[in-house]
């Protein structure tokens, strides 16, 4: 590790518990115990706590875009929350019970015409996660795994124009990252998602991540924005740090947008937090203008993957 890398990585680990525990992981390799330690201490202290702490007496967040129950779960499963944790019992029950009573067998044609796919793709994640061996998860994140389109990805324009035939960026990572979840946790079988994980990224390195396969321009302008957090949006620092633990991550064909993180980088090795996506936070973890430890981490365990592979 070079020595401006060490002094990059001494201030990661002076942030906050939720970036701690995964530098531990993710950059000094560490051993499990000791980043699982530091892991638990985010319900204690810090972003996720604060998190936390604005939960009402129902159970449920603040409504309001990116303050409502399930951004505010998302995030708290990206600072490392502890898997199970009792805080996402109320809120996850009143989204699944709400289509997916106890008890009653889960119609995954009728969650597909009633409730957006990206949702449904947070709800198979986010179930997974916090209610480990709950019966309507397996069935839930089935019905996203079918929806996948013929070109690879999944598109939440479906429900409203069955016709559909393109995928959306969004609606592809918002859906993998919790399929990838409840792959991990046992809700559908793992040879079943990797198949179809291969092919979403078939799909973007078609893309570069961020090109029209057609024409080769950028798609958007917004997908090379450092963010975070994302809440629902993609950008292409989300799609390498998803592909980062596929095959992916050694195609030829990501390098222009790796190229793109590296050019991102400021002389004293960090990243910034360029925008900010409009809506209300909870917490605020990083001012945008500012340099950010969450996209530093990301971006530096991301050009970890890619050298290795």
């Amino acid at each position: 590790m070079a020595a401006s890398d060490e002094a990059v990585i001494g201030w990661l680990l002076e942030g906050d518990p939720a970036i701690r525990w995964q530098v531990l992981r993710d950059l000094l390799d560490a051993p499990p115990d000791e980043w699982e330690r530091e892991r638990r201490r985010t319900a204690e202290t810090g972003w996720a706590a604060e998190l936390l702490g604005r939960q009402g007496s129902d159970g449920e967040w603040p409504k309001g875009r990116w303050t409502a129950s399930t951004w505010t779960l998302l995030l708290l499963v990206a600072c490392g929350l502890p898997e199970g944790h009792p805080a996402a019992s109320a809120p996850l029950e009143g989204l699944l019970g709400r289509f997916m009573p106890r008890g009653e067998e889960v119609d995954g044609v009728f969650l597909l015409r009633r409730v957006d796919l990206c949702h449904l793709g947070f709800w198979s994640g986010l179930g997974a996660y916090f209610l480990d061996g709950d019966p309507r998860v397996g069935p839930l994140a089935e019905a996203v795994l079918g929806a996948q389109l013929e070109d690879g990805g999944w598109n939440c324009h479906v429900r409203n124009r069955p016709a559909t035939r393109h995928s959306s960026f969004h609606t592809t990572f918002n859906v993998l990252e919790g399929l990838r979840i409840a792959a991990a946790r046992g809700a559908i079988p793992e040879p079943r998602f990797r198949e179809a994980e291969a092919r979403a990224a078939e799909l973007m390195l078609q893309h570069r991540l961020f090109r029209s396969d057609r024409t080769g321009e950028v798609i958007s302008e917004r997908f090379t924005h450092l963010n975070y957090p994302w809440h629902w949006h993609y950008t292409v620092l989300r799609g390498l740090d998803y592909l980062r633990l596929t095959p992916a991550i050694g195609d030829e064909r990501i390098e222009e947008a790796v190229e793109l993180l590296r050019e991102r980088r400021k002389p004293n090795g960090r990243w910034p937090l360029q925008k900010r996506i409009p809506g209300t936070l909870l917490v605020e973890m990083e001012k945008p203008g500012g340099e950010s430890r969450w996209n530093t981490l990301r971006a530096l365990r991301i050009l970890r993957r890619r050298d290795a592979a």
